[in-house]
């Protein structure tokens, strides 16, 4: 019993550090025994690469296909996690790396590569694509925890000012 306790208090907290809700289904390429759950890293975060003011996070979601309200949370998303920095890098303690404008997770989307990772224009179409065209933005553990709220005058502004 203890056992399977801890067995669950661990995927519940890999699945927080990998940005997921706990008992969320996780997506179909993610086997329930990965591996990620066993290891542990040293959190690092780094901002690296340019960085993109509110109104140009505006313009490259706008270009994503992102519209309305789903536009100006894409902005706040964007710059609570990761300030507008492009190459913008966190590593979970769970090993699982979080990248570039809008943080994707690598673990949970392995089908947004590096190179699209740390990409401007792609990332902003994989977070199009994950956040359901910017009507859920669960996964984003800066939604969850209403950091991105701290951005919304700055993400309406820009997301109302023509470019």
């Amino acid at each position: 019993m203890i056992q399977a306790l801890s067995r669950l208090a661990a995927v519940a907290a890999s699945a927080l550090l990998a940005g997921s809700v706990p008992g969320a289904v996780p997506p179909a390429h993610v086997q329930a025994s990965a591996p990620v759950e066993h290891q542990k890293c040293k959190s690092v975060s780094r901002s690296e690469g340019d960085q993109y003011s509110a109104a140009q996070l505006a313009k490259l979601a706008k270009d994503a296909g992102f519209t309305g309200d789903g536009l100006v949370n894409a902005v706040a998303v964007a710059l609570a996690e990761s300030s507008g920095f492009t190459h913008a890098l966190l590593v979970n303690e769970n090993c699982t790396r979080d990248r570039g404008l809008w943080q994707i997770n690598d673990y949970w989307h392995p089908e947004v590569t590096e190179q699209q990772a740390f990409d401007p224009v792609e990332n902003a179409k994989a977070a199009f694509d994950i956040s359901s065209q910017g009507a859920n933005w669960d996964q984003w553990s800066t939604w969850e925890s209403g950091a991105y709220k701290d951005y919304l005058p700055d993400a309406e502004q820009a997301a109302h000012t023509p470019a």
